[in-house]
């Protein structure tokens, strides 16, 4: 055994976990892995923490071009083409009512299918994928009111922060995207 795995031994027996031996195992030892924990993406934008299930993520890409379109709402960035498919483009801070930052080098863009249709999703950062105990989702408190409130489907602690799990069915629904246009002048009678 090289001096690696000895470290590595030395480091499992004194973290205060029961370890396995060949014996044990040898008289029917299982370790149990769960099966029922729930995959999510954990990212930030507008300087909190929110999370998506990985089945509702197709990819991560950097910032891409966009090209505005008119009578959006001003969460809209634009359109942008990802590998020939034309897909609008959401800065997740400003569809939150959050506050927005620069575009940087640690900024993503989340590719999302919602609804049949797939979207882009601007993001500050992406942190990591995250399996999650059922037990650790609760769902939005019902005195959350205001406008995101609609957008989360679930919370779950994660040690001293709460990870907000969207609705993409709620945070993309379509009629969202356009703008009203205010009330034209009546003509002169």
């Amino acid at each position: 055994m090289g001096r690696d795995s000895e470290d590595l031994w030395d480091a499992l027996a004194k973290s205060g976990e029961s370890l396995a031996t060949d014996e044990d195992y040898e008289h029917g030892y299982s370790r149990e892995v769960r099966q029922d924990l729930r995959r999510c993406l954990a990212f930030r934008t507008g300087g909190e923490l929110y999370g998506l299930p990985i089945g509702e993520l197709a990819e991560i890409a950097k910032p891409l071009p966009t090209t505005p379109v008119p009578r959006t709402t001003e969460f809209v960035i634009g359109i942008g083409n990802v590998r020939g498919s034309v897909i609008p483009i959401v800065d997740l801070a400003r569809r939150l009512r959050l506050p927005t930052r620069p575009t940087t080098n640690s900024s993503r863009v989340l590719i999302v299918r919602s609804g049949g249709e797939s979207y882009g999703l601007l993001v500050d950062e992406v942190h990591d994928v995250l399996s999650i105990a059922p037990e650790a989702f609760e769902p939005p408190p019902g005195a959350l009111a205001g406008t995101r409130a609609g957008f989360i489907a679930a919370l779950a602690r994660l040690g001293g922060e709460i990870l907000i799990v969207l609705d993409l069915a709620t945070l993309l629904a379509p009629d969202d995207f356009v703008r009203v246009s205010p009330t034209a002048p009546r003509g002169r009678t």
